[in-house]
């Protein structure tokens, strides 16, 4: 196989399996997970589903910082024998100094060149622009022309999370209102967003969040000139509830008839800062 004109790299955050982060060259720089007084890199030193079975038991509170200049080296390393050209994907600086370790990591490299993408999102709405991305590497697409799908894609992507609860979220100090009446009454629904989670709307019962999770798709959908029968990609993302998610995954089948549809997992990093019960569904329209 010929050698790409670019090859992508990412932060751990995206939520893409392993299977297709290997399927399509995609290094991950690592966010770190910190349990109680050891530091693990996210992916790489502790699974989605190790992390998970922690945060499920409760015993230790795990808490995350930002993957470092040195880890973006050691990931566009792994990246170099794919392409000398790279494009990175971090989550927002307004999220993580993620952002600023991607950057000075580039000045670091010798050998290569890298061009830094905002991302503006995190989870699944994250991964599905980064998996285009790779793929039109993979393809043969320029620098240019993976950074020009970037830039089309990440304004039409969207995600809504249902969670059983909005403490997770102002602990993290990533939680902000649009909206919605003060006090803690009623279950939660947050859009995934460059500043964290923003809370858009609250639900009585459980099935009535999932019910709001689809209005808000719509919404969006229509929001962005999306025209039903057109191309969409849709990834649902969960943290321990893969009943629930199945259940919506079936729905958005019926509904949407999405050009592809994936169950993904919430990773760690987003997964402490939104709770147990966390499902939701990332959408993108091309």
């Amino acid at each position: 196989m010929s050698q790409q004109l670019v090859a992508v790299v990412s932060d751990s955050t995206c939520d893409i399996p392993d299977p297709v982060l290997a399927e399509l060259g995609i290094p991950l720089a690592p966010v770190h997970i910190q349990a109680e007084d050891k530091s693990y890199r996210d992916r790489l030193d502790m699974s989605i589903e190790e992390a998970n079975s922690i945060m499920l038991a409760g015993k230790i509170r795990l808490t995350t910082s930002a993957a470092t200049a040195a880890d973006w080296l050691e990931a566009y390393e792994k990246a170099l024998p794919l392409a000398s050209e790279l494009v990175a994907f971090s989550i927002s600086p307004l999220l993580s100094a993620t952002y600023a370790g991607a950057n000075t990591g580039a000045e670091l490299l010798d050998g290569g060149s890298v061009t830094v993408i905002n991302a503006q999102s995190i989870l699944a709405s994250m991964g599905l622009v980064v998996r285009q991305c790779a793929r039109a590497a993979q393809g043969g697409q320029s620098r240019a022309d993976v950074v020009a799908l970037a830039e089309h894609l990440l304004p039409r992507v969207r995600m809504v999370v249902a969670s059983m609860y909005r403490s997770f979220a102002k602990a993290g100090g990533r939680y902000q209102g649009d909206g919605v009446p003060e006090g803690e009454d009623g279950l939660p629904i947050f859009r995934i967003w460059e500043k964290g989670w923003k809370e858009i709307d609250r639900a009585d019962t459980r099935q009535a969040s999932i019910d709001r999770l689809f209005h808000w798709m719509d919404s969006d959908l229509k929001e962005v000139g999306y025209v039903p029968g057109n191309p969409l990609l849709v990834a649902v993302d969960h943290f321990a509830c893969l009943e629930e998610a199945t259940a919506i995954h079936r729905r958005i089948q019926d509904l949407y008839h999405p050009q592809e549809l994936d169950l993904w997992q919430i990773g760690a990093t987003a997964a402490v800062h939104l709770g147990p019960g966390t499902v939701g569904m990332a959408y993108l329209p091309l």
